[in-house]
């Protein structure tokens, strides 16, 4: 049951971030709103993804996972502060915030 709901929020996440990139790019500026969705849902993803890690049998797919998430949480970290100072992230950082949460949820999925 939770492994699911971990899998769901993961995806609402990917969505949303899907979502705010595809409608940046077609107005032309970022959607604030749609950003902080996208990180408040893939926190409290990974905040189910550490419970399930500790109360759970040992999962080194979920630990891996886990590691790759908080890496594309360092990408967006740094997406986010760009942004703070009114300056437009560079596509490759963004790229490679998002290629590092997909490579971690094909492995979350991998764990299943």
């Amino acid at each position: 049951m939770l492994e699911t709901l971990i899998v769901l929020a993961f995806l609402a996440a990917l969505g949303l971030g899907a979502a705010n990139g595809i409608l940046s790019r077609k107005r032309g500026r970022a959607i604030p709103l749609l950003g902080h969705a996208h990180g408040a849902v893939a926190l409290s993803a990974m905040g189910l993804l550490f419970y399930r890690i500790l109360i759970g049998p040992e999962n080194l797919w979920f630990n891996t996972a886990l590691f790759l998430f908080l890496l594309a949480l360092i990408g967006g970290g740094f997406a986010w502060l760009v942004r703070e100072r009114g300056e437009t992230p560079i596509l490759p950082l963004v790229m490679l915030h998002a290629s590092m949460a997909l490579v971690a949820f094909f492995v979350l999925l991998g764990g299943l």
